[in-house]
């Protein structure tokens, strides 16, 4: 039985040491250089902030899983043009449209607008400014790998 449990020990290290192809893959890397808001999209400076903050944040977080192509550098500019909570009939409605530009050219937009209730304001803004985000950052992703085949 030893000497069994010695062979197999033996053949996953030789597998593990001879057989597996290690290749290092180099990533571009991403820089957001700002985000901003556009008038309107916010009410007070203090929310401007949190949601500049949270969206440079939730940008980060959705870029960490996508690739933005294997050499230089992927300048990210993200602008939230509309973001709004209106509240009618016992339905809190948050829309957001957000735009991203790469530099060099190349832009993505999403939209969306979700409903709740009005007690789970944070959880609703939070989800909308999450899918936005993602929808955005997928869309520059591709448009920064393509561009970088096509060069």
């Amino acid at each position: 039985m030893r000497v069994i449990r010695l062979l197999v020990a033996i053949v996953v290290a030789w597998l593990v040491a001879f057989g597996v192809e290690r290749t290092a893959s180099a990533k571009a890397k991403l820089d957001i250089t700002s985000v901003e808001l556009t008038k309107g999209a916010a009410s007070t400076k203090a929310r401007d902030k949190q949601v500049m903050t949270t969206v440079r944040r939730l940008a980060n977080q959705a870029a960490k899983h996508l690739n933005f192509g294997k050499k230089g550098r992927v300048e990210i500019t993200l602008v939230v043009k509309e973001l709004s909570l209106i509240e009618s009939d016992g339905v809190l409605r948050v829309s957001c449209t957000l735009v991203g530009r790469l530099k060099g050219g190349g832009s993505a937009k999403s939209r969306l607008s979700f409903g709740g209730k009005p007690d789970k304001k944070k959880q609703l803004e939070r989800q909308v400014l999450t899918s936005v985000t993602d929808g955005v950052m997928t869309r520059l992703a591709m448009l920064a790998r393509d561009r970088e085949a096509g060069s």
